[in-house]
Order: C-alpha cells, then structure tokens, then sequence
C-alpha cells in the first residue's frame, strides 16, 4: 500500500528532476503514482494533485506571450465559481490559467491573495517566481521583488528570505541574468539575519559572484 513514506521518496526524486529544470519528467511520477494507486489515502492524492499544479505552472516559464486578447468577461469566467474565501488550490488554479493564456500581471494579482497565510504563501514561491520571470527583465527585477516583499511582509528577515527564494527558483530555472541580477540587489543589504549570509554565500558561488 502506498503510504506517506514512499510519497516521500518520490517527492524527493521529482525535487530531484525538478532542481535540474526536468519539471515534466517530474510531473510524470506524480502521475504514474496516481494511476498505479487508485485507492490513495484522499490526504495523499490532495498532496500530489497539489504539487501537479505547481509542476504545471513551472512549466512553460519560457513558451508563452503576453495575450492582448483576452477580454474582461473571459476573466471573469475564469475566476467564476471561487468562493468568497477561496483555498489555496482555487487561487493557484486561478493563477495557472491566468499564466497559461499569457496573463501574467493578472496570474500574479492571484497568487498575491495568498499573502494571507505565509506557509500557502511559501508554497507559491516557484509560481510567483514563474510570473516575475515573465513580467521584469533581468535589470528591473530587482526592484520589483523588493516591492512585492515589502507588500508580503514587515520583518527584515523574512524580506530577504523571499527574495533568496526567488533568485533560487531563478536560477534552478537557468535564469542566470536574473538570478544574478536579484542576488546582487540582495547583497547591498547590510546587517543580514545570522541564517541569511550562508545562504547568500552559497548562492554567489553557484552563479559565480565573488
């Protein structure tokens, strides 16, 4: 029976495939375990169709245009049905349609709702990440992840650690230009959290900053 600790072991593997930007073959072990396991626990089938989502809005981060075509009625189709307190899933399949037609402001207007809970919040970095690509150029970027930040939270340390979390999404992703361009933003910080620096450090030796 599949349980807890092989969903485990696959989550590794498809972390594995996905840190090296193998984000389909990644998606296809979700999938596999979902067909070979019909009678999942329902805890476990939520887990994996959750990371399906994310694994889907990673993908395509460099095969679609902005779209001028889309009308505000078709918006307002797509977000028809949500809730007034919509969950997590709602809002991230909001913003994964939203980011597969091309609507990439709109797709991160979603994912910004989940500043409500820091942990759905952390959980949507690659996603936010995925938009940011999109909508900033390398030399922008820097400024547009310290505003959106700053819009998420109040504490220092918890505004660096988010955008070292996107310069690594970044540069998993092989965005180099703009992972390299955000990690020297962050570097001008000073007095950095005891946690922050290794981090950093780390960071500036994969891409190449010294």
């Amino acid at each position: 029976m599949t349980g807890k600790i092989t969903l485990a072991l696959i989550r590794r593997e498809a972390n594995t495939y996905r840190s090296h930007g193998l984000s389909e073959e990644a998606g296809d072990l979700y999938k596999n375990l979902l067909s070979s396991s019909p009678h999942l626990p329902p805890e476990i089938k939520a887990d994996i169709e959750h990371q399906l989502k994310k694994i889907d809005l990673e993908i395509g981060c460099d095969a679609l245009e902005e779209s001028q075509t889309i009308s505000d009625e078709q918006i307002a189709v797509i977000k028809q049905g949500w809730r007034d307190h919509p969950t997590f899933d709602e809002i991230l399949t909001c913003a994964m349609t939203f980011y597969q037609i091309g609507r990439f402001g709109d797709a991160l207007g979603e994912l910004k709702k989940l500043s409500r809970n820091f942990d759905e919040l952390k959980g949507a970095t690659g996603a936010i990440a995925a938009c940011l690509i999109q909508l900033h150029g390398y030399e922008d970027l820097p400024l547009a992840v310290d505003q959106l930040a700053r819009e998420f939270y109040k504490d220092s340390r918890a505004i660096l650690s988010f955008q070292a979390a996107i310069a690594e999404k970044m540069l998993k992703w092989g965005r180099h230009k703009h992972a390299r361009s955000l990690l020297r933003h962050i570097m001008r910080y000073k007095n950095f959290p005891p946690e922050i620096p290794k981090r950093i450090f780390a960071l500036s030796r994969e891409i190449g900053i010294t």
